[in-house]
């Protein structure tokens, strides 16, 4: 170990000994989420879509799926999002509280155990159009890329989507509004690998989704998985188209 690096673990040890983590929900010390404020997050069921992660009765797709598949090939995620989860991801989203980044981002990742996600070639934050990202002052999903980026050591590339249009929120937008509201959104630009991970904060139709993905595969990449936070079950259609 170099000197640097040890002055710099040091460091850590002793902003630790000052200032000890504490829980983002309950404020007990120890971690940025405790585990008894993790295990109160809705968990999705053992049977999921394989592509879209939505609950099934039984093995397989779900009825849209298993009709025609959506452009992207698998949703990662363990988590509904449901309450507490769901006022945890408003509050870091929409209310600057970006001391909740580690805690949602950390919580994700420990959730797979031993068997983390299939390692994409590199990841890639939904983008946010500039005037949005100057009225927010943050990415949400590139906060997320980032973390999960240095955990696994995955590259990530937020320029490669670029949003073009500043669309509507799509919270409250029907599946056939939400898709209007997209269209023509994204470009992209440079080469891509032949495997990626979308990244973003919550999956609730999969418009978001299927629109990056297509845009993904006219680029030539063969595999787009979708890394979210957390799935909504309020609309249990999936969008595809």
């Amino acid at each position: 170990m170099s000197v640097l690096q040890h002055l710099h673990r040091n460091s850590q040890r002793i902003s630790q000994w000052l200032f000890p983590e504490h829980c983002r929900s309950c404020g007990v010390v120890g971690a940025a989420l405790c585990s008894a404020c993790a295990s109160d997050w809705p968990r999705l069921p053992d049977e999921v879509c394989s592509y879209c992660a939505l609950p099934l009765q039984t093995n397989g797709d779900c009825s849209v799926c298993s009709v025609e598949a959506p452009p992207y090939d698998h949703v990662y995620t363990h988590f509904v999002y449901a309450e507490p989860l769901s006022t945890a991801i408003l509050t870091w989203k929409f209310h600057q509280h970006l001391d909740w980044t580690r805690a949602l981002a950390q919580t994700w990742a420990e959730s797979w155990g031993d068997q983390a996600p299939s390692r994409p070639e590199c990841l890639l934050p939904v983008p946010l159009h500039a005037r949005r990202l100057r009225e927010r002052g943050y990415n949400q999903s590139l906060l997320l890329a980032r973390y999960w980026g240095k955990r696994w050591h995955i590259p990530v590339r937020p320029a490669v989507l670029r949003r073009r249009r500043n669309t509507r929120h799509q919270t409250g937008l029907s599946a056939a509004a939400r898709r209007e509201n997209l269209d023509a959104a994204f470009n992209l630009r440079g080469k891509l690998p032949a495997h990626v991970a979308i990244v973003d904060d919550v999956m609730t139709t999969g418009t978001t989704a299927a629109q990056l993905a297509e845009l993904l595969r006219q680029g030539g990449v063969q595999r787009i998985d979708i890394w979210v936070l957390a799935r909504a079950l309020r609309e249990m259609v999936p969008t595809h188209a």
